[in-house]
C-alpha cells in the first residue's frame, strides 16, 4: 500500500471513530489526597557499644505538589541486662493502606512488610518499651509477611506473621527471650526531605533514584488489591545493589523501589502508590577498630483520587493490542482497564459479549470481550455500496438501505440513518435473510452501527417493528404454517369433546 492510500485508510478510521469515542462522558479533576511516611532505623555495634538510631515523618495532604518535608533523626545509646523471657500477646489489625499492631511483649523497634515481587517497605521504627500501640502506612497487593524485630542487645529477634485481606485482625500469643534494653537518648538533629511528585508514564519504564542509586523500573500488566476488589493495575519494579566483600569487610546494599498505579472505569488512574526500600549491611573487624551496622529505611507515597470510579469485574481479559498487553475487565459500571477506554457496548455475537475500543499509547482497537475472559479482535471497515431499496420480509414490503461490505473476522461499519423511525438490520445468509441480534445494532449522531460476524450484503429495513431474531426465509413459513394449524386442529378436538359431555 502507497503513503496516499494508507494516509487514506487513516483518515477513514480516524473520521468514523470520532463520534464513538464521544460516547464515553469527560471525567471531572478528582481530588488528590496524600498520605506520605518515611521510616529510618540504624543498630550499630562497635568497640564502644551499642547505638540505635531512628527518624520518621508522617504526613496527610491535599497538594500532590508538596516537595519538601522536615524530619528528626533521634540518636540513642544502648544499655542491655539480663536475658528476660517476656510473654505476652501480639494484636495485628490490617486495613486498606494501614497496619496498627498492639504487643505486650516490650522492645519492639521495627515493623517490616515484604510481598515478594510487589513491596517491601519499614511500616513502623522506633522503640516501643512497654505495652503499646503503633501503627504505619502500609500496603500489600495479596498475602505478605509483616516481620515485627525486636532489640535484644546487639541484634534483633524476629516474630513473622503471614498476613492477607481474608482477615482484618490476627492474635498471637508469644513467648519470647530478649536481653533487656534501655536507651538514653544523647542528641537529636533535624533534616529536610524532597518528595518527588513525578509518577510513571503508563506503557514506559520508570527511571527512578533513591539514596543516590539509580535504576531503571520496568513495568507488569496485573490485577492489584485496591480497597476492598482488584482492578487493573501496572507495577513498576527497579533494584540497585552492591556488595563487597574482603577477608576483614563485608559491606551488602539493596535499594529497591516499586510503584503501583490502580486503574477504574475507562482506564482512569484511581490511586497510586510507590514505595523505595533500601538495606544496608556492614562487619568490618580489624586491628584498630570493629563496626557493625545494620540500617533499613524507606519512605511509602499514597495518593488517591478521590471520586474516580471502580467496581468489582465479572471478567478480567488480558488483550493484545499491537504488540502491548492491556487488562480489560467488565464491571457492571462500565470497564476498567490499565488502558484507556473509549468506547463500550453490550452485543450478542454467539454469545452476550462487550464491544470494547481499547487504546495502548495511541494506539487502538476494537475486541469482543466474552464471559469466560476470551476475546477477538474487531476490523473497521468501510462499506463498498450503499443504496435504498425494497425488501419483503413476511409477505410485507419495506424501505431498507442494502448495504455491501467486504471482511473476515468481526467487522464493524455504520452508514447513515435515512429515516427517524423504528428499524431493523438484517443480512444476507445462504439459509435466507436473517436478523441480527438488536444489540448487535445501535444509533449514534444519525448513524447506523453495526458489529457482527460478516456477511456480503446487509439490509437497514425501515418500519420494521418485530423485535424477534431468526432466520426469515420462503422454507421457515410452511413449517410456522403447520404449526398453527396443528394448534388449530387440538383445540378444535378439545372443544368437540366438551360439547359431547
Amino acid at each position: 500500500m502507497n503513503g496516499k492510500k494508507r494516509f487514506a485508510s487513516s483518515l477513514l478510521l480516524v473520521l468514523f471513530l470520532i463520534p464513538i469515542f464521544s460516547l464515553v462522558p469527560t471525567a471531572q479533576t478528582p481530588k488528590h489526597i496524600v498520605m506520605y511516611q518515611q521510616y529510618l532505623s540504624r543498630l550499630m555495634i562497635t568497640r564502644s557499644g551499642i547505638t540505635y538510631d531512628y527518624s520518621y515523618t508522617v504526613y496527610n495532604t491535599t497538594n500532590e505538589q508538596q516537595s519538601t518535608i522536615s524530619y528528626t533523626l533521634f540518636h540513642y545509646i544502648v544499655e542491655t541486662g539480663n536475658l528476660q523471657a517476656y510473654t505476652g500477646n501480639i494484636v495485628v489489625t490490617v486495613s486498606p493502606f494501614s497496619v496498627t499492631i498492639t504487643s505486650q511483649i516490650p522492645q519492639l523497634a521495627r515493623v517490616l512488610l515484604i510481598e515478594p515481587n510487589v513491596i517491601k517497605e519499614v511500616v513502623w521504627a522506633g522503640f516501643l518499651n512497654t505495652t503499646g500501640t503503633i501503627s504505619g502506612l502500609a500496603y500489600f497487593n495479596s498475602s505478605a509477611e509483616l516481620i515485627l524485630q525486636f532489640l535484644n542487645g546487639s541484634s534483633f529477634a524476629n516474630v513473622t506473621l503471614t498476613i492477607s485481606h481474608k482477615n482484618s485482625q490476627y492474635t498471637l500469643s508469644e513467648s519470647l527471650p530478649l536481653v533487656k534494653v534501655t536507651l538514653q537518648k544523647t542528641s537529636e538533629a533535624s533534616f529536610t526531605l524532597t518528595v518527588s511528585s513525578a509518577t510513571p508514564e503508563r506503557y514506559q519504564k520508570f527511571q527512578f533514584e533513591s539514596q543516590g542509586v539509580q535504576a531503571e523500573a520496568p513495568y507488569n500488566v496485573t490485577v492489584a488489591y485496591y480497597n476492598g476488589t482488584y482492578v487493573p493495575a501496572m507495577i513498576w519494579e527497579g533494584e540497585g545493589q552492591g556488595s563487597l566483600s574482603l577477608p576483614s569487610l563485608q559491606a551488602e546494599r539493596n535499594v529497591e523501589f516499586s510503584a503501583i498505579e490502580f486503574f477504574g472505569i475507562n482506564g482512569s488512574i484511581v490511586a497510586y502508590v510507590e514505595n523505595a526500600f533500601s538495606s544496608s549491611y556492614l562487619s568490618h573487624q580489624g586491628f584498630i577498630f570493629n563496626v557493625t551496622l545494620n540500617q533499613v529505611e524507606s519512605h511509602i507515597r499514597v495518593v488517591i483520587n478521590e471520586g474516580v470510579p471502580y467496581a468489582e469485574a465479572k471478567t478480567m481479559s488480558m488483550v493484545n493490542i499491537n504488540g502491548n498487553i492491556a487488562l480489560v475487565g467488565i464491571t457492571n459500571n462500565g470497564v476498567e482497564s490499565t488502558a484507556n477506554v473509549n468506547f463500550y457496548h453490550p452485543v450478542y455475537i454467539v454469545y452476550p459479549a462487550s464491544l470494547v475500543y481499547v487504546n495502548v499509547s495511541d494506539s487502538g482497537e476494537y475486541v469482543i470481550i466474552y464471559p469466560n475472559s476470551s476475546y477477538v479482535s474487531v476490523s473497521v471497515v468501510t462499506p463498498q455500496f450503499v443504496g435504498v431499496s425494497n425488501v419483503t420480509i413476511g409477505g410485507k414490503s419495506y424501505t431498507a438501505q442494502v448495504v455491501n461490505v467486504s471482511g473476515s473476522g468481526y467487522i464493524m461499519f455504520n452508514v447513515s440513518l435515512l429515516h427517524n423511525e423504528s428499524f431493523a438490520v438484517f443480512k444476507q445468509s445462504a439459509n435466507g435473510i436473517v436478523q441480527l441480534n438488536p444489540k448487535d445494532y445501535f444509533v449514534y449522531q444519525g448513524k447506523v452501527v453495526v458489529v457482527d460476524d460478516p456477511s456480503t450484503t446487509y439490509y437497514v429495513v425501515y418500519g420494521y417493528t418485530n423485535a424477534s431474531s431468526g432466520v426469515i426465509s420462503s422454507y421457515i413459513i410452511p413449517f410456522i404454517i403447520v404449526g398453527i394449524i396443528v394448534v388449530l386442529v387440538v383445540v378444535g378436538a378439545v372443544l368437540l369433546l366438551l360439547k359431547r359431555k
